[in-house]
C-alpha cells in the first residue's frame, strides 16, 4: 500500500514538472505564429547599443561635413578615442587626415593627449607635422593664390626624404596616404622648383634667365644624391643632375618631361607595377635595386648625411660667389629640427 502511494506521488510530481515546463515554452512563443519569442529587455538593451554607435558616427561625419572646424573634429577625437576600438581609431584619423584642403591646416599639437591611443605610423606622422608646422615646407602665398616654396633647396631634399623613410616604414597604415601627397608635393617642388610653363609659373631655382636653372643648384643636388644614394629621391636627383649637365641647365622639352614623369618616379614600386609601369616609363632609370635594403636605421644615416651636406652648403661654396647666404638654395637647418628629426626616427616616442 505504502508502495502504491509512493509511486501516486512521484508520478503527480512528474506532471506538474513537465506542466511548468510546457507553460514557460509556452509563454515564449507567439499566439499565433508559434515561433520563439526574443526577451523584449534584451532586444530594447541591444537596439539601444546599436542606435547609440549610429549616432556617435552620424555626429563625427558631420563634423567632418563643416568647413574650417579641423579643431572640432580633433576634439572630437580626443573625448572619444579612448573608448573606440581599433577599427573606430582608425575612422577617426582617416577622417582628419582627409579634412580640409591643407593637411599643413590642421593643430595636431592638439592630438597630444591622445598620442597612447594612437597608432605607432600616426604618433611619428605627427612629429612629422610639428616639422611642417614649425618650418613649413611649403606655404600659402595669397599675392599669388598658390602653395610656393618655403625652404631652402637642401632642407625640402631633407624634407622629403623624411617622408619617403616614413612612406617605406608604415607602408600600409593610417597615415599612409597623408604622408605619401606630402612627400610627392615637396619632392616634385625641390626638382622642378614650381616650374610650371602652361601657368606662367617661373623656376623658384631659375638662373640668370627664366629658361634656365641657377648652375649653383647642381651642387646641392650632387650633395644629396651622394648622401642618399639608397633612397627612391636620391635616385631621382642623381639622375636629374645628369640631365641638367647634359642640357646645360636649360629647361627645354626633354626638362619638362622630365618634371612631367615625377609622379610615376615618386610612387614606390608595388604601385608602379600595379598600374603597369615599367623601367622603360622611368626614362630608364634603374627601379631602385637597393630599395628592398632600405630600413629606418639607413633612413637615419641617411638623414645625418644630409643635414651635414646642408650645413657644408654654406661653408664650402667657393669664396666670393656669395653662395654662403643664399637662403633660396642653401643654408642650415635649425638646432631644434634636426633634434626633432632624430626624435621621429626613433620612434616619435
Amino acid at each position: 500500500m505504502k508502495k502504491k502511494v509512493v509511486l501516486l506521488l512521484m508520478s503527480i510530481t512528474c506532471c506538474a514538472m513537465l506542466s511548468a515546463c510546457g507553460g514557460n515554452n509556452e509563454e515564449n512563443k507567439d499566439p499565433l505564429t508559434g515561433q520563439e519569442q526574443t526577451s523584449e529587455a534584451t532586444t530594447e538593451g541591444a537596439s539601444s547599443t546599436e542606435q547609440a554607435e549610429a549616432n556617435m558616427t552620424d555626429e563625427f561625419d558631420n563634423l567632418l561635413g563643416q568647413p574650417n572646424d579641423a579643431n572640432g573634429v580633433i576634439d572630437y577625437i580626443n573625448s572619444n578615442i579612448v573608448n573606440a576600438g581599433d577599427m573606430e581609431v582608425d575612422r577617426y584619423l582617416t577622417g582628419l587626415l582627409g579634412y580640409g584642403n591643407n593637411i599643413r591646416d590642421i593643430d595636431f599639437t592638439r592630438l597630444e593627449e591622445s598620442r597612447q591611443h594612437m597608432p605607432e605610423d600616426m604618433v611619428a606622422f605627427m612629429e612629422l607635422m610639428k616639422l611642417e608646422k614649425e618650418s613649413p615646407s611649403m606655404t600659402m602665398s595669397n599675392e599669388e593664390n598658390r602653395m610656393t616654396i618655403g625652404l631652402t633647396l637642401s632642407e625640402m631634399l631633407e624634407r622629403a626624404v623624411l617622408f619617403e623613410q616614413h612612406i617605406e616604414k608604415y607602408p600600409n597604415n593610417v597615415s599612409t596616404e597623408a604622408a605619401s601627397r606630402l612627400y610627392e608635393e615637396i619632392a616634385t617642388h625641390a626638382i622642378t622648383g614650381g616650374y610650371d610653363k602652361t601657368a606662367g609659373v617661373s623656376h623658384y631655382y631659375q638662373g640668370e634667365s627664366e629658361d634656365v636653372v641657377d648652375q649653383e643648384a647642381l651642387s646641392y643636388y650632387q650633395q644629396f644624391a651622394e648622401a642618399n644614394p639608397d633612397s627612391r629621391l636620391g635616385q631621382i636627383v642623381k639622375e636629374y643632375v645628369g640631365l641638367l649637365q647634359e642640357n646645360q641647365f636649360k629647361i627645354d622639352d626633354k626638362l619638362e618631361n622630365f618634371y612631367h614623369s615625377l609622379h610615376e618616379r615618386l610612387m614606390p614600386e608595388e604601385e608602379n607595377n600595379q598600374t603597369g609601369m615599367t623601367d622603360n616609363q622611368a626614362n630608364g632609370t634603374s627601379t631602385n635595386e637597393s630599395e628592398t635594403n632600405r630600413t629606418s636605421e639607413n633612413g637615419r644615416t641617411t638623414t645625418g648625411g644630409s643635414t651635414n651636406g646642408t650645413n657644408n652648403n654654406g661653408a664650402t661654396t667657393e669664396g666670393t660667389n656669395g653662395a654662403t647666404n643664399d637662403t633660396t638654395l642653401g643654408g642650415s637647418v635649425a638646432n631644434t629640427v634636426r633634434d626633432a628629426v632624430d626624435n621621429v626616427m626613433d620612434g616619435g616616442r
